[in-house]
């Protein structure tokens, strides 16, 4: 056992590995630098302003530090064959993951004392904290985070009850760690404490001798496509498995009367295929923080309009997604206005965009008067993608479609 978790941690280095070297590219790190060096600069100028002791300080600390934690999953390499060639290994389980637990507290310790860092000179001059209150914090954070992954362990096994569940676990630890600053002074002392009492307790909890790999491989399988889907957004990953899943909240935009068949499915595929819909969501989140960090109408104007074109552009392929279908050439739908539907469609979407980065420029620009301005060209600008660019592109997509 000890030499199967060998290999496969040196398997997945090197695969981690292998996609980070394309994710974190010269571009992006040059981006994420400038991106991160405007949030600072913009931290250090607003800090200065902002009054002491304030009464959602403490709580919003708390929010921040327990959501950090929300960050990193326990990998525990298994395979789906693993069920078959494993099933007899129970026993044999706790030596399996007993190197897991140090490869993944790595990424859950640097985020820890990153967060804490940059928390620092607000914890420190505006919330009343003291130097040596934070490292106790990281401490506590490092024993917490020790402890979810110990419940996610221990909740593998056939147990009488579910020790592990996500928003339990986080609301607690917010609680705890809210309650510690409460007082005039705060008292994380109190936070480390019940943390690492908690780290030592847990391995005092009733555990069943049988191991639920139906479990823990479906716990595997979705951390492994969350991985997947983030890696996706940058380049192409062979492994990853498309889910398509309804999402009941967004049934109200489907239309079902006054409507042709194509405008229905493209609708659906929209709202519920996750490389399309996540696609226009991520979107309308990176322009709005871009938007935030700008602070300067012009260049948020101008990164809109970048955004809008991209967005458009990588979305424009959703019209060949039933074109192999040979379900969808049996049926009696026009194929004639698939064009007509398709333009319909996106145009709804990409409205929808135009009008939430049109509200982050006026939220979060100074200039609202050239704000106002420059969501007028925008709208022009998004019309003439539109009416103009988009049924050109849409008639070239449908002439490359082969059979």
């Amino acid at each position: 056992m000890t030499d199967l978790i060998k290999s496969r941690l040196n398997k997945n280095f090197k695969k981690q590995m292998h996609y980070l070297t394309l994710v974190f590219n010269d571009f992006f790190i040059l981006a994420l630098i400038f991106l991160f060096g405007a949030l600072m600069f913009w931290y250090a100028q607003n800090i200065k302003k902002w009054p002491n002791n304030l009464w959602f300080y403490k709580p919003l600390l708390a929010l921040i530090w327990t959501a950090t934690l929300g960050i990193g999953h326990f990998a525990t390499l298994f395979d789906r064959a693993d069920e078959h060639f494993l099933f007899n290994q129970d026993n044999e389980m706790k030596v399996y993951f007993k190197p897991l637990y140090m490869h993944n507290m790595i990424l859950p310790v640097v985020l820890i004392v990153l967060v804490s860092g940059i928390l620092l000179p607000f914890a420190t001059m505006r919330a009343g904290f003291s130097i040596g209150g934070l490292i106790f914090i990281v401490i506590g954070l490092v024993a917490s985070k020790n402890v979810q992954f110990k419940l996610i362990v221990r909740s593998f096994y056939f147990n009488k009850y579910n020790y592990y569940n996500t928003w339990l676990y986080l609301g607690i630890n917010f609680l705890v760690l809210y309650f510690s600053f409460l007082g005039h002074y705060p008292n994380p002392i109190i936070y480390t404490t019940v943390a690492i009492a908690a780290w030592v307790g847990v391995d005092y909890l009733p555990q069943g001798k049988m191991f639920d790999w139906y479990k823990a491989l479906d716990y595997e399988e979705r951390r492994v496509d969350l991985l997947n889907n983030f890696y996706s957004m940058f380049t192409d990953v062979p492994d990853k498995k498309v889910r398509i899943s309804r999402r009941k909240y967004l049934d109200f935009l489907i239309k079902t009367t006054d409507q042709t068949p194509n405008t229905f499915i493209y609708q659906r595929v929209l709202l519920r295929d996750p490389e399309y819909s996540n696609l226009l969501i991520r979107m309308i989140l990176f322009a709005i923080l871009l938007i935030a960090c700008l602070q300067d109408a012009g260049w948020a104007i101008g990164t809109g309009a970048l955004i809008i074109f991209l967005t458009l552009y990588q979305l424009i392929p959703l019209g060949t997604v039933y074109e192999h279908n040979m379900m969808y050439h049996v049926m009696p739908i026009p194929f004639a206005s698939r064009g007509q539907a398709l333009r319909k469609v996106l145009q709804k979407g990409m409205l929808l965009e135009w009008g939430l980065i049109s509200l982050a420029i006026i939220i979060f620009s100074p200039q609202k008067l050239e704000a106002f301005g420059g969501i007028i060209a925008l709208l022009a600008l998004t019309f003439l993608l539109l009416y103009f660019y988009l049924p050109s592109k849409i008639e070239q997509l449908f002439k490359k479609v082969r059979y």
